[in-house]
């Protein structure tokens, strides 16, 4: 992928996260003690500030309650 195009995917990727943790109730606090990540770590996320390893996104995906193919549906 091009920097053009990792920038795309980080930023709807985090625009999902957002929607689905929104859509549930949660605040990115919440969601970050529940992958075990510091407090600003899903805010970074949501703001295609950081790259996430696949452990941690399927961390997201169970604790959204949701499936990885859900996670991606972008």
């Amino acid at each position: 992928m091009t920097k053009k195009m990792d920038k795309v995917f980080h930023r709807k990727f985090g625009q999902r996260v957002r929607f689905l943790r929104k859509e549930r109730g949660m605040t990115q606090e919440q969601l970050s003690f529940e992958i075990d990540a510091d407090n600003s770590y899903i805010a970074n996320i949501e703001n295609a500030h950081r790259d996430i390893p696949l452990s941690r996104v399927y961390k997201i995906a169970k604790a959204l309650n949701i499936s990885l193919s859900e996670l991606f549906k972008f």
